[in-house]
């Protein structure tokens, strides 16, 4: 049985990052791209870029690694002048994502990572090494994935080699050009969770550029919010954007939901989580059936050798066997703690079940999370929400009664049925 351990302190491997009065013009052009721009980023930090189209989140991006340089201004990493430096070696120093990977084809999984490391000089033993330990931390297994080609892999898993390549030299900074803009809603969520563990593990400082501001308030310890011309609305952590915008221009980017929008910032790790059994594939259902008995448990978690879940059969369907099946559920609902309960809601309604797993930063389980108590913390969160506002903000019905939704009453979570 597990249940959820507090995280420890990381540790931060990123560095600062400046934009002192940076310009950039484009000739032929009458307004500049990026206006003086003025920005500090904390070691350590992610930090989201988001704004329309024009607005010059990623000229700033790029200008960053120099892949664009600045008409004017200066620009410090873990305060050096990078302006001023050789632009290849810059660049080697600092990770690049774009947007579906940007992998050469041609190359393996296994020489896509080496490809700075070889750059830098380091040797076979030492690339082998850090393609096995990056690959194990994007989530992907060395043995099966080492020496695939790219078009042998889905979005979702050239995106994690993406990310891969760029960490493999164990750049202090990280740069990412609307990274998961290709995949689909579920792998995005997934990437986006990747991500955010990676970073609690290694402790970078991330810059994302994404036209999402969900995704923007999910991803970012802080949101920089641009106008046209590289104007700074806003630069702020998600909650006070959300319940406090800047200007009536992030006003209205946010949208009319901004007052409750904040929801989608509450994480999964933040609920406390109920308790699982687990088994093993192979294990006697003779020994599983008891010890989820006396757990108190109608159902278990079947996790794989690494405790990734891979199914979650009641004790009736675990008795159907002498031995726990190695069956897998692909419907499976799973989150993870860094998830946000908007998030949770989705994988529950997806997979048509009244509750989700929890899996840590590497993919292990560590409880459930029932619809009754994202429901519970959504009604602490809206009567917070309405005790704050003028209560005439609030009046969406005719006859003036309280709009705060009933509680949900949420039905026992049941495993899905084996296929």
């Amino acid at each position: 049985m597990t249940t959820v351990t507090n995280q420890t302190e990381r540790d931060v491997t990123g560095a600062s990052i400046v934009l002192d009065s940076v310009v950039k013009r484009y000739k032929g052009q009458d307004k500049p791209a990026v206006e003086r721009l003025d920005l500090e980023i904390e070691a350590g930090e992610i930090v989201a870029f988001v704004g329309p189209s024009g607005c010059g989140k990623t000229t700033t991006l790029k200008m960053i690694n120099r892949l664009i340089e600045p008409t004017e201004g200066r620009i410090f990493i873990g305060g050096r002048d990078v302006t001023r430096e050789d632009p290849d070696k810059l660049r080697q120093s600092i990770g690049y994502v774009i947007q579906s990977g940007g992998l050469f084809p041609h190359w393996s999984v296994a020489k896509n990572i080496g490809a700075i490391p070889r750059v830098l000089g380091w040797d076979k033993k030492r690339i082998a090494e850090r393609t096995e330990y990056l690959l194990d931390l994007v989530g992907l297994d060395s043995a099966t994935f080492a020496d695939r080609l790219p078009k042998d892999m889905s979005g979702g898993q050239q995106q994690r080699v993406g990310v891969a390549r760029a960490l493999a030299a164990d750049p202090p900074v990280l740069l990412m050009d609307e990274p998961f803009g290709a995949v689909d809603p579920i792998t995005r969520v997934r990437l986006q969770d990747s991500l955010i563990a990676i970073q609690h593990e290694l402790g970078k400082t991330i810059v994302v550029v994404t036209h999402d501001f969900e995704e923007a308030t999910k991803l970012g310890d802080r949101v920089l919010i641009l106008s046209e011309g590289g104007h700074v609305e806003q630069y702020a952590r998600p909650e006070e954007i959300l319940t406090d915008p800047a200007t009536p221009f992030v006003e209205e980017f946010v949208g009319s939901g901004a007052k409750l929008a904040y929801l989608t910032v509450s994480r999964v790790g933040d609920v406390a989580v109920d308790p699982v059994t687990t088994a093993r594939i192979g294990e006697p259902a003779k020994e599983v059936i008891g010890r989820a008995t006396r757990a108190g448990h109608t159902w278990v978690v079947v996790v794989d050798s690494a405790d990734r879940p891979r199914s979650w059969p009641s004790l009736r369907e675990v008795a159907s066997k002498p031995e726990v099946s190695d069956y897998l559920d692909r419907r499976l609902p799973v989150v993870s703690q860094s998830s946000t309960l908007n998030d949770a809601l989705d994988a529950m309604l997806a997979a048509s079940q009244g509750a989700t797993l929890v899996t840590d930063g590497r993919g292990r389980v560590v409880g459930s999370l029932s619809i009754g108590a994202v429901t519970d913390v959504i009604q602490t969160k809206l009567a917070e929400a309405h005790n704050a506002e003028d209560e005439t903000s609030y009046e969406t019905y005719v006859d003036g009664s309280d709009p705060t939704p009933t509680p949900v009453v949420a039905a026992e979570p049941g495993p899905g049925d084996p296929a």
